[in-house]
């Protein structure tokens, strides 16, 4: 397991033990951002047997045959994943080694009432090829149905503490204010406060500066959209570049080990599936990021004699009425964007719902 997955040594020797003699089904329970979609990957890798750095390499980017990744296209799994896509692939036998892997991440959403594609899951779950492992991840574990915990070996990821945070940061070469504020900021998730020190960091600048450049005109609220919106784009153009890089990676790679046309077209096809849902996905995690920079901002305006998340800002002068409506007004746009992202539309209804403060 990587040691760079901070705080969580409990569940990492975990893994590592289960990994050595492993059951049919595991359930990773621990905020997005906690390490727990990464050490389900380290995990996947050593359950298959990877011992090079190019097999490692390749389970880390969802671009192994034996590991086989799973996320929603949308707000939950429909039926047809799990029928057409899951149980079909937990039968195939492996490519390359012994064992098989299905990763299937934000597992909760199997369960979106009245849960038929959990449902459709539970026979294979519960007796899944020999060869077959699966591995749900996700961050509510209560949404699930009962009979989907019963039939895992459960594992737990924890918040990690901020100090922990700041020290892993500044040991990466970020400096010590920069490190305290995305480690204050991130909700005890290394991989958030990595991104909030590093490439997210331009982002969360823009959508903090908007409840002190709020006017209440409509010139004002469609110009702070757009800035929003912009950053956004700014920050999910790192995702293509990234995507493109993969397939170019993914193409000399399967030329090198001589795989079939047949195998290659589809485990192409699997990575195009997954790059579609990740820039959507990205999207909408860009958003809500954006609104939990807004929303912080109000909460250090509530929080008078406080220590602020927000130290490298001016307190927000607003009143507490006015900051309540403000939270309730980002609690409404991120439940919106996670059903429907329609970004710089729903932007500008949000930056109407703000309170005026500049002159």
């Amino acid at each position: 397991m990587p040691n760079d997955i901070v705080g969580q040594e409990r569940a990492i020797t975990t893994l590592a033990r289960a990994a050595e003699r492993p059951v049919h089904a595991y359930l990773l329970v621990g905020p997005r951002g906690s390490g727990v979609e990464q050490a389900a990957r380290e995990f996947a890798a050593q359950l298959i047997g990877a011992s090079d750095e190019r097999d490692q390499r390749l389970v880390t980017r969802g671009m192994h045959p034996d590991v086989v990744e799973f996320e929603p296209g949308g707000p939950t799994y429909k039926v047809d994943d799990v029928r057409e896509r899951m149980i079909p692939e937990a039968h195939r036998s492996p490519v390359e080694g012994e064992r098989k892997v299905l990763l299937v991440l934000e597992a909760e959403k199997l369960c979106f009432p009245p849960a038929i594609a959990a449902n459709a899951l539970l026979k294979t779950l519960e007796e899944p090829p020999a060869r077959t492992v699966m591995v749900l991840v996700t961050s509510s574990a209560d949404e699930l149905l009962p009979t989907i915990r019963s039939r895992c070996q459960r594992v737990d990821f924890d918040p990690v503490s901020d100090e922990l945070l700041r020290d892993a940061l500044q040991a990466e070469g970020v400096s010590a204010d920069v490190a305290s504020l995305a480690a204050g900021l991130s909700g005890g998730q290394l991989a958030r406060a990595r991104s909030l020190a590093g490439p997210l960091a331009s982002l969360r600048e823009t959508f903090a500066s908007i409840p002190a450049r709020v006017t209440g005109t409509g010139a004002n609220a469609l110009a702070l959209a757009e800035d929003m919106n912009a950053a956004v784009d700014a920050a999910a153009e790192e995702v293509a570049r990234r995507h493109a890089a993969e397939l170019t990676e993914f193409d000399e790679e399967m030329e090198r080990h001589g795989y079939g046309d047949r195998e290659v077209q589809r485990m192409r096809r699997r990575i195009d599936e997954r790059h579609k849902r990740e820039v959507r996905r990205t999207r909408i995690d860009l958003l809500i990021e954006g609104v939990t920079a807004i929303e912080s901002v109000y909460r250090d305006a509530l929080a008078t004699g406080a220590t602020e998340l927000n130290h490298d800002r001016e307190r927000l002068t607003v009143s507490a009425r006015s900051a309540v409506d403000a939270l309730e007004a980002c609690r409404a746009a991120r439940e919106a964007f996670t059903i429907n992202e329609k970004g710089l539309v729903r932007l500008t209804s949000l930056v109407f719902s703000l309170p005026p403060v500049a002159g």
